[in-house]
C-alpha cells in the first residue's frame, strides 16, 4: 500500500537545511514523483516534517485555479482577446465538465494527503513516535488546511463529498462519485465541528513557535507564515455559519497577533507602517518604482523582502515560488503582457470603482488602483502578482490572506452583532476617530479612558492616543487608521454606523477597491447573496461586468446566477 504523494517542490528545501541530515536523506531521498513506502513512512518526527512540506508544496499547484475561481466568476475581472475557451467559460457561467479550471480532483488529491498524514500522526503519538504537543501542532494544521479546501469545494461546487478516511491510492478518487455529497450547509456544520475540535494553544496564531524545525527562515522567507492560521478559518467558518459573535472572536485573535515586524504595528492596519505616504498621493503622480524601492508602503507589501516590514505586518498565509524548483509561478503567465499570455485583465467595474474615489485632498481618484493595475499600451494589466521582480522567472510568492480581508470580515461580523461603530470605525478612518470624533488636543483623559468602556469582549480595543503631553497613554490601537484611512480615500458617511445593511454593502464594496485580484471576491459576493436570500446581489454585479465589456452572454448568466445556479459541475474523472 502506498501512503503519501510527497512531490519534492520548494519547500522541501526547508526541513533540508534545518533538520538532522539522516532524517532528512530517509525523508527526501527520493524522485519528484516517487511515493513514500507506508512501511518507512512517519517513523521519526523529520517524517512527520517532510509530511508538513509535501502537502504545501502541493498546495502552490493551486494557486492559479484558486485565483481564476475566485475571481473571474465574479465581477473584477474580465478575459481578454487571449483568453482560452476554458476562461471564457469561466467568465460567462457556462462551464463544461472538462475544463481543468474546474475540476474537483486536485483540491481531493490534496485532501487525500492531508487525510494520510493526519492518520499517520495520530499513529505516531499513540506509539511515542512524536510527541503530544508535535502530534496537536501537526494535527492541527493539516485539519486546518483540509478544512479550507473544503470550503473552497463547497463554495465552487455546492453539494461535495466529504471525505476523512485514508484513500489507498490516488485511482480510489474516482469512488467520489459514488459518496453521498454534503450541501454547502450541511458541509460548514461539519467543517465547524471538526476545526474547532482541534488542540491548539490560542496564544500561538502561527502554529510553529519559534524554535520550531518547522519555523526559520529560507532565502529571506519567513516559513512562519508558510502555514494557515486556524483562527481566521474558524472566523470564516463562523461568517459563513452566521454566528456572528463567535466569528469576531476568532477574527481578534488573529488581528492582536505580532505581525513580526520591529516597530510593533501588527496586523492593525497602522499610520507608518503600511500606509499610502504622501509623496504618492498629494502630487498625484504614478510613483511605483518608489514604492517598489522602499521598505514600506502600500504598494510595497505585494513583494516580499525580508526587511519589508510592511510585507510583514501584512500578510498572515504566504507561499514562496522558486524558478529553481518544479512549481513555478503560473500567474504572471495568465496576467502579465511581458512575462505571460494576457488572458485576464481588470474589468471596467473596478476600474470605474476606483476612479469614482475622492482623496480626503479632493483629489479624484482611489491610490490603491493604481497599485493594482497599470496600463500596458492602453490595456489594463493587473500587476499584484507580478511587483516581485523574480516572478516573472518563476519565483515571488502566492500571497493568501493579509489583514485588511480580516477586519473587513471583523467588521461584517461586528456590524451583525450590533456593533456598527467599531465596524464603521474599522473600515473608514480607524477605531480611535470612531470613538473619539471630535477630540480635544491634546485629547483628555476622560475621552480616551470612555474607549475602554464603549465595548465589550470581543470588541474592545485599546486605541487610547492622550499623547505625552496629558497623560501619555497609548493603547495598542492607537495607531489603526482604518482601511479607507490607509488608502487615503474619504471617509463614508457616519449615517452608515446605525444601517445594518447599508454598512454591510459598503464593508463589501471595500473589499473590492482593497483586496481586488486576491481571490475573495466570488466568496464575499455568494455569502451575502445567500445571507440575505437575494441572488440579485450576485448576479446584478456578475451581470453589470459583462453589460458594459458588450458581452452578448450577459442576460443568460443573469437569468442562471438569479435562479442560484451557482455552482460548477462536479466530475472527478475530468
Amino acid at each position: 500500500m502506498k501512503l503519501l504523494h510527497i512531490k519534492i517542490k520548494i519547500l522541501c528545501l526547508i526541513l533540508v537545511m534545518t533538520l538532522a541530515a539522516p532524517a532528512c536523506k530517509k525523508a527526501f531521498d527520493v524522485k519528484p514523483e516517487d511515493e513514500v513506502d507506508a512501511s518507512n513512512a512517519y517513523q521519526t518526527s523529520a517524517d512527520a516534517d517532510a509530511a508538513v512540506i509535501g502537502i504545501y508544496g502541493k498546495l502552490l499547484s493551486l494557486s492559479k485555479q484558486y485565483l481564476v475561481l475566485n475571481e473571474l466568476r465574479a465581477d473584477l475581472e474580465d478575459v481578454t482577446g487571449n483568453a482560452d475557451p476554458y476562461l471564457q467559460e469561466i467568465n460567462i457561467h457556462q462551464v463544461t465538465a472538462k475544463n481543468p479550471y474546474a475540476n474537483p480532483r486536485p483540491f481531493y488529491e490534496l485532501i487525500a494527503n492531508c487525510n494520510d498524514a493526519l492518520k499517520g500522526f495520530t499513529e505516531m503519538v499513540k506509539t511515542s513516535k512524536i510527541s503530544v504537543e508535535d502530534y496537536q501542532r501537526r494535527y492541527s494544521d493539516i485539519g486546518t488546511l483540509r478544512s479550507w479546501l473544503y470550503l473552497q469545494l463547497g463554495i465552487h461546487y455546492g453539494s461535495v463529498p466529504y471525505i476523512t478516511r485514508t484513500i489507498d491510492k490516488p485511482a480510489d478518487l474516482k469512488e467520489l462519485s459514488a459518496y453521498p455529497k454534503l450541501p454547502f450547509n450541511v458541509l460548514l456544520d461539519s467543517l465547524v465541528n471538526f476545526t474547532a475540535g482541534l488542540q491548539y494553544n490560542r496564544s500561538q496564531i502561527f502554529t510553529y513557535p519559534t524554535g520550531n524545525p518547522l519555523n526559520t527562515t529560507v532565502d529571506n522567507n519567513a516559513t512562519a507564515k508558510f502555514y494557515i492560521v486556524r483562527t481566521i478559518l474558524m472566523g470564516d467558518l463562523y461568517l459563513w455559519k452566521g454566528d456572528y459573535h463567535n466569528a469576531a472572536i476568532n477574527y481578534k485573535l488573529a488581528m492582536e497577533a505580532a505581525g513580526g515586524n520591529d516597530l510593533g504595528f501588527g496586523y492593525r492596519v497602522a499610520f507608518d507602517g503600511n500606509t499610502i505616504t504622501n509623496t504618492v498621493l498629494y502630487n498625484g503622480q504614478d510613483t511605483r518604482d518608489l514604492y517598489l524601492a522602499a521598505d514600506k508602503g502600500w504598494r510595497s507589501m505585494f513583494s516580499y523582502v525580508n526587511t519589508n516590514r510592511s510585507w510583514n505586518a501584512e500578510w498572515y498565509w504566504s507561499l514562496p515560488f522558486s524558478s529553481q524548483f518544479k512549481t513555478k509561478n503560473p500567474l504572471p503567465g495568465i496576467y502579465s503582457t511581458t512575462g505571460g499570455s494576457y488572458f485576464i485583465k481588470p474589468s471596467t467595474i473596478i476600474i470605474d470603482k476606483w476612479n469614482a474615489q475622492l482623496q480626503p485632498n479632493g483629489s479624484p481618484g482611489d491610490p490603491r488602483g493604481m497599485m493594482s493595475y497599470t496600463s500596458n499600451n492602453g490595456a489594463p494589466v493587473i500587476t499584484k502578482f507580478t511587483d516581485d521582480i523574480s516572478s516573472l522567472i518563476g519565483g515571488g510568492q502566492w500571497n493568501i490572506w493579509r489583514a485588511p480581508s480580516v477586519h473587513l470580515h471583523y467588521a461584517e461580523a461586528a456590524n451583525r452583532d450590533g456593533m456598527g461603530l467599531l465596524a464603521w470605525g474599522l473600515l473608514n478612518n480607524g477605531i480611535g476617530r470612531a470613538l473619539v470624533p471630535a477630540p480635544a488636543d491634546p485629547p483628555t483623559f476622560e475621552q480616551v479612558e470612555a474607549m475602554l468602556t464603549k465595548f465589550p469582549e470581543p470588541y474592545l480595543f485599546d486605541a487610547r492616543n492622550a499623547g505625552a503631553t496629558n497623560t501619555g497613554i497609548r493603547g495598542v490601537w492607537y495607531r489603526n487608521i482604518g482601511i479607507r484611512g490607509r488608502g487615503y480615500v474619504r471617509p463614508l458617511s457616519t449615517t452608515l454606523q446605525t444601517d445594518l445593511t447599508g454598512l454591510e454593502n459598503a464593508l463589501i464594496d471595500e473589499a473590492s477597491l482593497e483586496l481586488a485580484f486576491e481571490g475573495q471576491r466570488w466568496p464575499d459576493l455568494l455569502r451575502i447573496a445567500m445571507r440575505r436570500d437575494n441572488p440579485g446581489f450576485l448576479a446584478d454585479k456578475v451581470y453589470e461586468k459583462l453589460s458594459r465589456a458588450g458581452n452578448p452572454a450577459a442576460s443568460t448568466v443573469r437569468t442562471k446566477l438569479l435562479n442560484k445556479d451557482w455552482y460548477l459541475p462536479f466530475d472527478i474523472y475530468n
